[in-house]
């Protein structure tokens, strides 16, 4: 008597390959969407990670002066101006008092939006010197000393003012141009990859100064 298969085994085992044969697609599937979420986390942490960063930075490369002091910047809004006049370092809602938030003695202007991000100063002293005119290319791999992203993608980072206009009842906050400096300088980042659709962050600065810390020396 000869060993072989039935024809009901290899009913069998043709279902059973058939079977298999048809979860590939969905485990392919499966497979891409988990990769695109991760690209997607990872694109969200870089666009945290860069905002967090530019957000310690001062407002303006003018906002620190003399004795590391930082003070409030004159601008061109017709809101927030010196109050009551060119001549006094507060304007309306600063508390008058010593160390207290205000602007500098002599007048101290913001940086034209022209030249926000142009500086030609290397180092970077405040947040729109992160500003790009094109997209920088995050190439970033598992090396030392590198960020432990996998995946590429491309993150533009943008500096501009946006309107800062105010009456008592209402608040302008559009994102919308404006080619006169004010007291709101947005930050807007976009990334793009490969499989995602762009991602865009936004966060806000503002020209508010700082009050003066107490120091002792000893």
């Amino acid at each position: 008597m000869k060993n072989g298969a039935s024809m009901i085994e290899l009913v069998i085992a043709i279902v059973v390959m058939g079977i298999a044969v048809m979860t590939l697609p969905l485990m392919l599937t499966t497979t891409q969407n988990n990769n695109a979420f991760a690209l997607q986390q990872e694109t969200i942490l870089a666009a945290r990670t860069q905002l967090g960063d530019m957000l310690t930075y001062p407002w303006d490369e003018h906002t620190v002066g003399v004795n590391h002091a930082i003070g409030v910047l004159d601008t061109d809004s017709a809101s927030y101006k010196r109050f009551p006049d060119n001549n006094s370092t507060r304007r309306i809602g600063h508390i008058k008092g010593n160390r207290r938030r205000k602007f500098f003695t002599s007048l101290t202007y913001a940086t034209p939006t022209a030249l926000l991000g142009k500086d030609g100063n290397e180092t970077i002293d405040d947040i729109d010197d992160f500003s790009t005119a094109t997209p920088t290319t995050i190439h970033l791999v598992q090396n030392a000393g590198v960020l432990d992203y996998r995946f590429d993608f491309n993150m533009t980072t943008t500096v501009r003012y946006i309107n800062d206009t105010a009456s008592p009842s209402n608040f302008t906050f559009l994102d919308t141009n404006i080619t006169n400096t004010s007291n709101i300088k947005m930050i807007t980042i976009k990334l793009q990859g490969k499989d995602i659709n762009t991602l865009t962050f936004r966060a806000y600065s503002c020209n508010i100064g700082a009050n003066e810390l107490l120091r002792r020396d000893f």
